[in-house]
Protein backbone atom coordinates (compact mmCIF):
# COMPACT_ATOMS: atom_id res chain seq x y z
CA UNK A 1 0.00 0.00 0.00
CA UNK A 2 1.60 3.45 -1.03
CA UNK A 3 0.75 6.89 0.52
CA UNK A 4 -0.16 9.44 -2.27
CA UNK A 5 -1.11 12.74 -1.81
CA UNK A 6 -3.37 14.78 -3.43
CA UNK A 7 -2.59 18.38 -3.81
CA UNK A 8 -5.55 20.84 -4.08
CA UNK A 9 -6.31 24.77 -4.42
CA UNK A 10 -9.28 24.88 -2.25
CA UNK A 11 -10.55 27.96 -4.06
CA UNK A 12 -10.21 26.77 -7.65
CA UNK A 13 -11.05 22.92 -6.95
CA UNK A 14 -9.44 20.64 -9.57
CA UNK A 15 -12.19 17.81 -9.90
CA UNK A 16 -10.23 16.06 -12.81
CA UNK A 17 -7.42 15.75 -9.60
CA UNK A 18 -9.77 14.20 -7.29
CA UNK A 19 -11.15 11.75 -10.03
CA UNK A 20 -7.36 10.60 -11.24
CA UNK A 21 -6.42 10.17 -7.39
CA UNK A 22 -9.20 8.32 -6.23
CA UNK A 23 -8.86 5.56 -9.25
CA UNK A 24 -4.68 5.11 -8.65
CA UNK A 25 -5.71 4.98 -5.13
CA UNK A 26 -8.49 2.41 -5.17
CA UNK A 27 -6.87 0.27 -8.09
CA UNK A 28 -3.52 0.16 -6.27
CA UNK A 29 -5.32 -0.51 -2.71
CA UNK A 30 -3.68 2.61 -1.38
CA UNK A 31 -3.93 5.46 1.14
CA UNK A 32 -4.88 9.10 0.02
CA UNK A 33 -4.04 12.57 1.64
CA UNK A 34 -6.16 15.39 0.28
CA UNK A 35 -3.84 18.19 1.03
CA UNK A 36 -5.31 21.44 1.09
CA UNK A 37 -3.15 24.57 0.35
CA UNK A 38 -4.69 27.01 2.74
CA UNK A 39 -2.49 29.68 2.26
CA UNK A 40 -3.07 32.97 4.39
CA UNK A 41 -1.33 34.82 2.22
CA UNK A 42 -3.18 33.65 -0.58
CA UNK A 43 -7.36 34.86 -1.46
CA UNK A 44 -9.73 34.80 -4.33
CA UNK A 45 -9.74 39.26 -4.32
CA UNK A 46 -7.67 42.13 -4.75
CA UNK A 47 -6.79 44.51 -1.66
CA UNK A 48 -7.85 46.76 -4.12
CA UNK A 49 -11.64 45.65 -3.94
CA UNK A 50 -11.31 46.58 -0.89
CA UNK A 51 -10.68 50.13 -0.73
CA UNK A 52 -13.26 52.72 -1.21
CA UNK A 53 -13.69 56.36 -1.14
CA UNK A 54 -13.04 56.27 3.02
CA UNK A 55 -10.50 53.60 2.52
CA UNK A 56 -10.20 49.79 3.81
CA UNK A 57 -13.48 48.14 3.69
CA UNK A 58 -14.13 46.45 6.98
CA UNK A 59 -17.11 44.75 6.04
CA UNK A 60 -16.19 44.16 2.70
CA UNK A 61 -12.89 42.62 3.75
CA UNK A 62 -15.03 39.93 6.80
CA UNK A 63 -17.90 39.54 3.49
CA UNK A 64 -14.78 38.43 1.23
CA UNK A 65 -13.06 36.45 4.26
CA UNK A 66 -16.10 34.38 4.79
CA UNK A 67 -16.73 33.40 1.08
CA UNK A 68 -13.23 32.26 1.01
CA UNK A 69 -13.26 30.16 4.06
CA UNK A 70 -16.54 28.61 2.39
CA UNK A 71 -14.92 27.75 -0.89
CA UNK A 72 -12.41 25.87 0.70
CA UNK A 73 -14.83 23.76 3.36
CA UNK A 74 -16.86 23.62 0.30
CA UNK A 75 -13.26 21.68 -1.55
CA UNK A 76 -12.78 20.05 1.47
CA UNK A 77 -15.93 18.73 1.56
CA UNK A 78 -16.38 17.57 -2.15
CA UNK A 79 -13.35 15.55 -1.86
CA UNK A 80 -14.11 13.92 0.96
CA UNK A 81 -17.64 12.89 0.08
CA UNK A 82 -15.77 11.50 -3.29
CA UNK A 83 -13.46 9.18 -1.03
CA UNK A 84 -16.30 8.06 0.69
CA UNK A 85 -18.15 7.13 -2.42
CA UNK A 86 -15.25 5.44 -4.23
CA UNK A 87 -14.38 3.35 -1.06
CA UNK A 88 -11.06 4.23 -0.19
CA UNK A 89 -8.78 4.90 2.65
CA UNK A 90 -8.15 8.67 2.85
CA UNK A 91 -7.40 11.04 5.30
CA UNK A 92 -7.06 15.24 4.86
CA UNK A 93 -4.55 17.73 5.50
CA UNK A 94 -5.02 21.66 5.75
CA UNK A 95 -1.61 23.41 5.44
CA UNK A 96 -1.69 27.03 6.24
CA UNK A 97 1.40 28.58 5.18
CA UNK A 98 3.03 29.05 1.94
CA UNK A 99 1.67 26.67 -0.49
CA UNK A 100 4.43 25.70 -2.45
CA UNK A 101 6.91 25.28 0.88
CA UNK A 102 3.93 23.18 2.64
CA UNK A 103 3.33 21.30 -0.41
CA UNK A 104 7.42 20.49 -1.35
CA UNK A 105 7.39 19.14 2.66
CA UNK A 106 4.71 16.80 2.32
CA UNK A 107 6.50 15.15 -0.75
CA UNK A 108 8.93 13.86 1.43
CA UNK A 109 6.81 11.41 3.55
CA UNK A 110 4.58 10.03 0.30
CA UNK A 111 5.25 7.70 -2.33
CA UNK A 112 3.48 10.02 -5.01
CA UNK A 113 2.60 13.75 -5.82
CA UNK A 114 -0.67 13.69 -8.03
CA UNK A 115 -1.72 17.87 -8.58
CA UNK A 116 -3.42 19.74 -11.70
CA UNK A 117 -0.63 21.20 -14.20
CA UNK A 118 -2.62 24.48 -14.05
CA UNK A 119 -1.87 25.21 -10.30
CA UNK A 120 -0.42 28.79 -9.75
CA UNK A 121 -1.76 29.99 -6.45
CA UNK A 122 -1.80 33.16 -7.68
CA UNK A 123 -4.02 35.84 -9.38
CA UNK A 124 -2.22 36.31 -12.67
CA UNK A 125 -2.95 34.30 -15.84
CA UNK A 126 0.65 32.12 -16.36
CA UNK A 127 2.16 30.29 -19.62
CA UNK A 128 1.92 26.83 -18.43
CA UNK A 129 3.73 25.29 -16.58
CA UNK A 130 3.01 27.89 -13.62
CA UNK A 131 6.05 29.32 -11.69
CA UNK A 132 4.57 27.22 -8.40
CA UNK A 133 4.29 24.65 -10.83
CA UNK A 134 8.08 24.70 -12.32
CA UNK A 135 8.70 24.80 -8.48
CA UNK A 136 7.23 21.99 -7.41
CA UNK A 137 8.67 19.55 -10.04
CA UNK A 138 12.39 21.21 -9.31
CA UNK A 139 12.29 20.59 -5.96
CA UNK A 140 9.43 18.02 -5.34
CA UNK A 141 10.92 14.59 -2.86
CA UNK A 142 8.79 12.24 -4.54
CA UNK A 143 7.81 11.21 -8.22
CA UNK A 144 5.14 13.40 -9.39
CA UNK A 145 2.04 13.40 -11.49
CA UNK A 146 0.77 16.13 -13.70
CA UNK A 147 -2.59 15.60 -14.62
CA UNK A 148 -4.85 17.90 -17.17
CA UNK A 149 -7.57 19.66 -15.56
CA UNK A 150 -10.58 17.42 -17.39
CA UNK A 151 -10.12 13.93 -16.41
CA UNK A 152 -9.84 11.25 -19.04
CA UNK A 153 -9.32 7.43 -18.46
CA UNK A 154 -6.11 6.45 -19.32
CA UNK A 155 -6.05 3.67 -22.45
CA UNK A 156 -1.95 3.90 -23.34
CA UNK A 157 0.77 5.05 -21.68
CA UNK A 158 4.33 5.79 -23.19
CA UNK A 159 7.49 6.27 -22.22
CA UNK A 160 10.27 8.70 -22.86
CA UNK A 161 13.50 7.29 -23.35
CA UNK A 162 17.08 8.78 -24.08
CA UNK A 163 19.22 6.13 -22.72
CA UNK A 164 20.01 8.15 -19.90
CA UNK A 165 19.37 6.43 -16.27
CA UNK A 166 16.81 8.81 -15.21
CA UNK A 167 14.50 8.02 -17.73
CA UNK A 168 15.20 4.60 -16.72
CA UNK A 169 14.38 5.44 -13.18
CA UNK A 170 11.15 7.11 -14.26
CA UNK A 171 9.87 3.87 -16.23
CA UNK A 172 10.96 1.51 -13.23
CA UNK A 173 9.02 4.10 -10.43
CA UNK A 174 6.11 4.01 -12.44
CA UNK A 175 5.99 0.54 -12.63
CA UNK A 176 6.15 0.08 -9.26
CA UNK A 177 3.98 3.00 -7.98
CA UNK A 178 1.05 2.37 -10.64
CA UNK A 179 0.69 -1.30 -11.54
CA UNK A 180 -3.13 -0.80 -12.35
CA UNK A 181 -1.56 0.58 -15.52
CA UNK A 182 0.53 -2.28 -16.34
CA UNK A 183 -2.30 -4.00 -19.08
CA UNK A 184 -2.43 -0.59 -21.27
CA UNK A 185 -0.34 -0.93 -24.21
CA UNK A 186 2.82 0.31 -24.18
CA UNK A 187 5.18 2.36 -26.39
CA UNK A 188 8.84 3.66 -25.70
CA UNK A 189 9.70 6.72 -27.15
CA UNK A 190 13.34 7.12 -28.42
CA UNK A 191 14.50 10.46 -29.88
CA UNK A 192 17.77 10.58 -31.78
CA UNK A 193 20.11 13.05 -32.98
CA UNK A 194 20.22 13.24 -36.97
CA UNK A 195 23.30 11.65 -37.68
CA UNK A 196 22.72 8.90 -35.07
CA UNK A 197 22.18 5.19 -35.99
CA UNK A 198 18.50 3.77 -35.58
CA UNK A 199 19.24 1.61 -32.27
CA UNK A 200 17.62 1.88 -28.98
CA UNK A 201 20.10 2.89 -26.72
CA UNK A 202 21.02 -0.44 -24.49
CA UNK A 203 18.64 -2.04 -26.61
CA UNK A 204 19.40 -5.49 -25.04
CA UNK A 205 19.07 -4.53 -21.18
CA UNK A 206 16.04 -1.87 -21.70
CA UNK A 207 14.09 -4.38 -23.91
CA UNK A 208 14.86 -6.43 -20.80
CA UNK A 209 13.55 -4.48 -18.25
CA UNK A 210 10.75 -3.59 -20.33
CA UNK A 211 9.49 -7.22 -21.21
CA UNK A 212 8.96 -7.59 -17.44
CA UNK A 213 5.90 -5.06 -17.41
CA UNK A 214 4.57 -5.29 -20.43
CA UNK A 215 3.80 -8.27 -22.98
CA UNK A 216 3.53 -6.29 -26.49
CA UNK A 217 5.59 -3.36 -26.25
CA UNK A 218 5.76 -0.99 -29.12
CA UNK A 219 9.20 1.04 -29.95
CA UNK A 220 9.60 3.93 -31.86
CA UNK A 221 12.92 5.71 -32.96
CA UNK A 222 12.68 9.04 -34.66
CA UNK A 223 15.21 11.08 -35.66
CA UNK A 224 15.25 15.10 -34.71
CA UNK A 225 14.72 17.60 -31.90
CA UNK A 226 13.01 15.96 -28.65
CA UNK A 227 11.38 19.31 -27.82
CA UNK A 228 9.66 18.80 -31.46
CA UNK A 229 9.28 15.23 -32.38
CA UNK A 230 7.56 13.91 -28.99
CA UNK A 231 4.86 16.43 -28.94
CA UNK A 232 4.29 16.16 -32.94
CA UNK A 233 4.51 12.40 -32.01
CA UNK A 234 2.60 12.35 -28.90
CA UNK A 235 -0.35 14.80 -30.64
CA UNK A 236 -1.26 12.29 -33.41
CA UNK A 237 -1.79 9.35 -30.82
CA UNK A 238 -5.54 8.60 -30.76
CA UNK A 239 -5.79 6.85 -27.50
CA UNK A 240 -5.83 8.84 -24.21
CA UNK A 241 -2.70 8.36 -22.91
CA UNK A 242 -0.03 8.95 -20.15
CA UNK A 243 3.28 10.14 -20.46
CA UNK A 244 5.79 8.92 -18.47
CA UNK A 245 9.64 11.11 -18.66
CA UNK A 246 12.68 11.61 -16.01
CA UNK A 247 14.42 13.93 -15.25
CA UNK A 248 13.11 17.43 -14.78
CA UNK A 249 16.12 19.42 -13.14
CA UNK A 250 18.58 21.31 -15.59
CA UNK A 251 21.39 19.87 -13.62
CA UNK A 252 21.10 16.07 -14.22
CA UNK A 253 22.92 13.76 -16.45
CA UNK A 254 19.94 12.93 -18.57
CA UNK A 255 20.42 14.89 -22.41
CA UNK A 256 17.31 16.00 -23.63
CA UNK A 257 14.46 15.34 -20.91
CA UNK A 258 15.40 18.49 -19.14
CA UNK A 259 12.79 21.02 -18.34
CA UNK A 260 12.24 22.22 -21.44
CA UNK A 261 10.67 19.56 -22.66
CA UNK A 262 8.25 18.90 -19.63
CA UNK A 263 6.77 22.19 -20.17
CA UNK A 264 6.21 21.66 -24.06
CA UNK A 265 4.56 18.98 -23.12
CA UNK A 266 2.67 20.14 -20.43
CA UNK A 267 2.02 23.85 -22.57
CA UNK A 268 0.75 21.29 -25.93
CA UNK A 269 -0.45 18.58 -24.95
CA UNK A 270 -3.68 17.97 -22.53
CA UNK A 271 -2.15 14.61 -21.04
CA UNK A 272 -1.45 13.02 -17.72
CA UNK A 273 2.29 13.55 -17.12
CA UNK A 274 4.46 11.02 -14.43
CA UNK A 275 7.82 12.78 -13.90
CA UNK A 276 10.16 11.03 -11.38
CA UNK A 277 14.40 12.11 -11.05
CA UNK A 278 16.93 10.05 -8.71
CA UNK A 279 18.63 12.57 -6.48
Amino acid sequence: MFKIIAAFDGLKYSSATCHYAVEITRNTSSFLVGVFLDDKTYTSYKIYELVMEQGLSEQKLKKYKDRDQQLRHSSAHLFADTCKKSGIAFKLHHDYNIAVQDLLHETVFADLLIIDGSESFTHYEEVHPTRFIRDVLSNTQSPVLLVPHTFHKVEKVVVLYDGANPSVYAFKMFTYLMANYADLPLEVLCIKPMESNMHLPDNKLMKELVSRHSSEPLYTILHGLPEVEVVNHLSKIKENILVVMGAYRRTMLSRWFRSSLADAIVKELNVPLFIAHNK
